[in-house]
């Protein structure tokens, strides 16, 4: 009868006969757990693959009927059921980073802001409080994403002068564009009329 082995953390062949019973039954509960784990993670990219070609499916469908075609990937979409009480959102979201040019951005608007200090009006205030939102760092000193990607997509034109302009095109190139990812989001309203989230992945025990 061919002996049974164990391999242990150091590659080695361990002999079955030298394995406790206890070693034993927390190795096959760990591998059978994290099988079970790599299952319900396959299931899960299944389900979103399904989902984006439904989705882009019905898309399709749709322009079809208007006689319209449409090429590429389709993203950030939002479906919403008849009664308006079940949601299905997917999307396309770029991981992005700033280079040092958002520091450059940053004086350039500030400067903007102090030539504004002696005005008291209405335009001067919003200006200011636009360039201060947008320039608020967290905890960890870090700019927002979404409200540097305000200003630069709601104020750009927001005042006329040189130093405003170049700071929007430093902004452009402060951008550093990483992976893109796909998501897809599922909701439900509550008895209150809030859009709830279904979690695909539970949450913390």
């Amino acid at each position: 009868m061919e002996q049974e082995f164990y391999i242990n953390r150091s590659g080695y062949k361990v002999p079955a006969s030298k394995v406790s019973d206890n070693d034993k039954a927390q190795n096959a509960l760990v591998l059978e757990l994290v099988q079970r784990a790599k299952q319900l993670n396959a299931e899960h990219e299944h389900f979103k693959r399904g989902v984006y070609s439904q989705v882009n499916d019905f898309i399709a469908d749709m322009a079809h009927s208007y006689n319209v075609e449409i090429g590429g990937a389709k993203g950030n979409i939002t479906l919403t059921s008849f009664d308006g009480k079940s949601r299905v959102k997917v999307g396309v979201a770029d991981d992005i980073s700033f280079g040092p040019e958002i520091l450059i951005a940053k004086e350039l608007f500030l400067g903007v802001v102090n030539g504004l200090l002696e005005k008291l009006d209405d335009e001067a205030q919003l200006i200011k409080d636009i360039v201060m939102n947008a320039f608020e760092t967290d905890k960890e000193g870090q700019y927002s994403k979404a409200k540097i990607m305000e200003l630069r997509s709601k104020y750009r034109y927001s005042h006329k002068s040189d130093d405003w302009a170049a700071g929007m095109q430093a902004i452009d190139d402060a951008f550093i564009f990483g992976s893109t990812k796909t998501y897809v989001r599922f909701y439900e309203r509550n008895e209150l009329g809030a859009w709830i989230q279904i979690p695909l992945v539970s949450k913390s025990l």
